[in-house]
């Protein structure tokens, strides 16, 4: 006889044991009655690991929850089992133990699909996502449970079959056995313990990546993908990532912690080995594992490998993420059970799950879910600081796990630091190493600067430049907008703007995101990755009018806000960076107030200061230049008074061949004093054009087209 089927006729037992009392009966009475008329075999009796019952009387106990749910058993407050007259009409019809678990099992998940349609009564029966993100997750893992581990086909490639022992076979010869192979990073390795293997490997192996990474916080987005699409790739004819999976790749359900990051090769090992000893299994196994959150959970408590507590808790929330949800810590698990405890103790089920620390999560939380009406969201206030406390967690265990090198260096607070100044981006900006060193790490530390001077000064070109060379080694990305007067929160952030019906050929309003928000939805998705926000011309928008709500979150980026046009709340992620340009000379930082101060540092690029004053003459230098456009500058700026005004080197750095010079001078420099000095009645041609600045000056030296003299 098989486990399954002594648990069937277990159950039957129980409910004829029951049946045969006058009055309700003790819960422990009902066991022994059961498993006295059949009793635990050798495997039943064991106990799987930091469980604290055997195996037997676990799947017991969760299979009377079914049978309450289909409404043959009801339980009272006080510990106590009796039958229900639906359960004597069963008992009356004498079932196959086989066909009576089977038969209640659909019964009871027809009756859970009823209550789950009401939002009232899931509270009570299931542990519902803490936000639209874990929403997206768990549809998504659905997909892999339907069309893996049920049909046993491909979740990626509708008409393939590769859920198969042979190719679960292939998979540990490639992989599991092979670690130590050659390649710098974990996709290098990848690659070449997949080099040689079949497609069908290459696709099965791409599927369970894809299904470790879905719930993850880091790998963001792309990296998740990235490492997707190096086993794709390798296929001889591949197949697309679908268009469910990839989304989801978007939104996250927990961060798994460094472990996982540095365990992966382990934490993978686990997942090939269950869907191995899964496929053997036989379909009515399968059944019951899926039905069944408990035996499921045995089962991947069995699974050889490492303990890696992090990863099992989370194949058991890729599976049945209703009765586990999406808290995969094992030391987060225990101090929510420690502090919320009260919340079950006079509930009617205490002594049943006491000493199940899972299933007493699980009610914790569903009793949670019914006070607030509402997810019971343990990583954001007021809930995370009732357990978390303020001195942080102990470490877990799972970060205990060898490093090897093929793993990729976890990232520096979630996200990859910034990538060091070097020679070669001081020579095309032809600004000193240690300045640019400088500057990028009081970006990085304070996430918001200003570069303020006046024209010409290479403001904005800097800002990108900085920012393309921090986002080019971290897979992140730079988004540039430029403020003026009429610029908006809903230009800025989001906002309802007028969408044409295609139908009536009338205007709707849709809810459209603006630059920032698209911005933050990428960079929560790649938590790893730097994401720049360059704003052109800050002072020229009204700052209060364009950020809003938004505002309060540049200096607290950790904090959450209610967004004007939804209730969802928002966090400015903390791995973007803002850098603002403004043109001193347009308007003076002067008028800024003092809460657009602290939330910025300024940096004055100024051309008669560093690091700005030797950049045309660097330039020059490096295009071997000698037409003494360098010393014209410093004339011309020296005879200006105004600090603010002075004119900055890219206005000459560029080709100046025939009338170049003459031309910039002409409608460009002059032309920016001129309304500097207006109603001033001062003699520009005098003062600032070309033949005064020359009279004090050493004789232009020709050089060919480019720095030819030209005459005022």
């Amino acid at each position: 006889m098989t486990d399954q089927r002594r648990q069937d006729e277990r159950l039957l037992a129980g409910l004829h044991f029951l049946a045969d009392q006058s009055e309700p009966a003790l819960r422990k009475d009902v066991w022994e009655a059961a498993s006295a008329q059949v009793p635990m075999s050798d495997a039943e009796s064991t106990f799987v690991p930091s469980r604290p019952e055997p195996r037997g009387r676990n799947a017991f106990w969760f299979g009377t929850s079914t049978l309450g749910r289909a409404g043959l058993l009801q339980k009272s407050g006080d510990g106590l089992w009796s039958i229900t007259d639906l359960g004597r009409q069963v008992l009356a019809e004498s079932p196959d133990p086989t066909e009576f678990r089977k038969k209640s099992t659909r019964s009871a998940r027809e009756i859970t699909k009823v209550l789950m349609a009401d939002r009232a009564d899931r509270l009570g029966v299931a542990i519902l996502p803490p936000d639209s993100g874990a929403e997206r997750v768990r549809e998504a893992s659905q997909r892999f449970r339907e069309r893996g581990l049920r049909e046993l086909t491909s979740v990626f490639a509708e008409h393939r079959s590769v859920w198969r022992s042979d190719v679960t076979a292939e998979l540990i010869r490639c992989f599991v056995e092979r670690e130590e192979v050659e390649g710098d990073s974990f996709l290098d390795k990848l690659r070449e313990q997949f080099v040689e293997a079949s497609d069908d490997a290459r696709l099965l192996m791409a599927e369970l990546v894809a299904w470790q990474l879905l719930p993850l916080q880091t790998p963001g987005e792309r990296k998740k993908r990235e490492r997707v699409q190096a086993l794709l790739g390798l296929m001889r004819e591949p197949v697309v990532i679908p268009a469910e999976v990839d989304q989801a790749f978007r939104s996250w359900s927990f961060n798994p912690g460094q472990g996982m990051a540095q365990g992966i090769h382990n934490a993978l090992s686990i997942v090939v080995r269950l869907v191995d000893q899964w496929v053997s299994l036989s379909d009515d196994e399968r059944e019951a594992l899926l039905d069944n959150p408990w035996a499921w959970r045995d089962f991947v408590a069995a699974v050889p490998g490492t303990p890696f507590p992090t990863l099992r808790n989370e194949l058991l929330y890729l599976v049945h993420p209703d009765s586990f949800g999406e808290v995969v810590s094992a030391v987060d698990r225990e101090r929510i059970r420690s502090v919320f405890r009260g919340e079950i103790a006079g509930d009617a089920d205490v002594r049943e799950v006491a000493d199940d620390p899972d299933r007493e999560f699980l009610e914790i939380t569903l009793a949670l879910q019914t006070k607030e009406n509402g997810p019971a969201v343990y990583y954001r206030e007021p809930m995370k600081s009732r357990w978390a406390g303020d001195s942080g967690l102990p470490p877990e265990p799972d970060d205990k796990v060898q490093v090897t090198p093929s793993i990729e260096p976890p990232p520096k607070d979630g996200r990859a630091p910034f990538t060091p100044a070097d020679s070669e981006l001081a020579a095309a900006l032809h600004i000193p190493l240690p300045w640019l060193q400088d500057t990028l790490d009081l970006i990085e530390r304070r996430k918001q600067v200003i570069l303020y001077g006046p024209p010409g000064t290479g403001k904005t070109f800097l800002a990108q430049a900085l920012s393309k060379h921090v986002t080019g080694g971290t897979d992140g990305d730079t988004t540039i907008v430029q403020f003026h007067p009429t610029y908006s929160y809903e230009d800025f952030f989001e906002g309802f703007r007028p969408v044409a019906n295609d139908d009536s050929g009338n205007l709707a309003f849709s809810l459209r995101k603006g630059p920032l928000r698209r911005l933050a939805d990428s960079a929560v998705a790649n938590p790893e990755a730097n994401y720049f926000l360059v704003i052109d011309e800050i002072n020229r928008g009204n700052i209060a009018k364009v950020f809003g709500e938004l505002y309060f979150l540049l200096e607290y980026r950790d904090s959450e806000i209610s967004l004007l046009y939804s209730d969802e709340p928002f966090t400015l992620p903390s791995n973007i960076f803002v850098i603002g340009t403004m043109n001193t000379a347009d308007r003076s930082i002067a008028m800024l107030d003092a809460a657009m101060r602290r939330r910025f540092a300024f940096i004055e690029l100024h051309p008669e200061r560093d690091p700005v004053r030797n950049v045309l003459a660097g330039w020059a230098a490096t295009k071997g230049l000698q037409d003494g456009r360098a010393d014209l500058l410093t004339r011309l700026n020296a005879q200006i008074q105004d600090h603010d005004a002075k004119v900055g080197p890219s206005f000459l750095m560029r080709d100046l061949g025939g009338t170049g010079l003459q031309d910039v001078w002409r409608y460009e420099i002059l032309p920016l004093l001129a309304e500097h000095h207006y109603g001033e009645g001062v003699d520009l041609e005098a003062r600032y054009g070309l033949a005064a600045l020359r009279r004090h000056a050493a004789p232009l030296v020709a050089d060919g087209a480019e720095g030819a003299s030209v005459d005022d």
